[in-house]
This record gives C-alpha cells, structure tokens and sequence, in this order.
C-alpha cells in the first residue's frame, strides 16, 4: 500500500509542476472567398508554447 502512496505522490507532484501554458493553443478555420462566390475553407491550427518544456523549472536558460 505505501508504494501506491508514493506512485500516486509522484504523479501527483509531476502534474503540479506542469506549465499549462505550454498546453495551450488554437483550431481555427479560415474561409477564403473563391472568385466565382463559392467559399472555401482549411482547418487552421497553431499551438503557444512547446509541449517538451513541461517542467520549465528543469531547463537552463
């Protein structure tokens, strides 16, 4: 029982230490009108932040 204490300790210190930040981002969509009146549209996502700086604590700058 004291090892799934500790397991649930660890991931819960780990989830702590997490920048949300770094998680962040956006899906838009854009619509470009065609010359003959028809729109057309492409998913359009970009993302803030890197998801490998998780624990920007542990990087040296």
């Amino acid at each position: 029982m004291h090892k799934v204490y500790e397991f649930m300790s660890t991931v819960n210190q780990f989830y702590r230490e997490i920048n949300p930040s770094t998680l962040s981002g956006a899906i838009d969509v854009i619509v470009v009108e065609q010359p003959d009146g028809k729109l057309a549209c492409s998913p359009f996502h970009v993302r803030f932040g890197k998801l490998c700086v998780l624990r920007p604590q542990e990087k040296r700058v």
